[in-house]
């Protein structure tokens, strides 16, 4: 899977972090988005939510002549919606996401998973992506492999992988 993200600050032309949106407001701003995003996604015309859960919903939303059903899952301690398409649609998943940045100003971040399908399309087409993802692959392949032995060490010395 391939995510591409963006990340914009959350503040007006001349606001700084102290006078600008609470991290509860933008969290409450990033619920009402999610119900009726078309205030707030120009390319989404019409929405409506389908079923509700206690974890989160069932929408139906209309973009462009395409109509997409999304899982829309609200975690609000880790401050990130998230939009699981049901559809077999180019995207996996899309995340709304708070964060701050070196300022302690709050952020938004707006990711995007793409399924296979594109992902194996630009990976084709592009040298310098296909070379990225597959020295990326590698080293997250040592890297499990790497932890994991330090977890198994670990798990058979009573003090941690280096002793007491």
């Amino acid at each position: 899977m391939l995510t591409l993200s963006w990340t914009r600050p959350v503040v007006c032309a001349g606001q700084d972090g102290s006078s600008g949106p609470t991290r509860e407001s933008l969290w409450q701003a990033l619920l009402h988005k999610a119900e009726f995003p078309t205030g707030y996604v120009p390319a989404i015309t019409q929405c409506r939510i389908n079923e509700r859960y206690p974890d989160g919903f069932l929408r139906e939303i209309r973009r462009g002549n395409a109509t997409f059903l999304q899982r829309v899952i609200p975690q609000e301690s880790a401050g990130r919606i998230t939009y699981r398409h049901l559809d077999d649609t180019d995207i996996a998943e899309i995340r709304n996401e708070i964060g701050e940045d070196a300022d302690g100003r709050l952020t938004l971040t707006l990711s995007i998973t793409l399924t296979e399908r594109p992902v194996a399309a630009v990976l084709a087409q592009n040298t310098y992506l296909r070379d990225l993802d597959a020295d990326f692959h590698a080293t997250l392949d040592a890297m499990t492999e790497g932890l994991n032995r330090v977890m198994m060490r670990a798990k058979a010395a009573p003090h941690g992988p280096d002793g007491p």
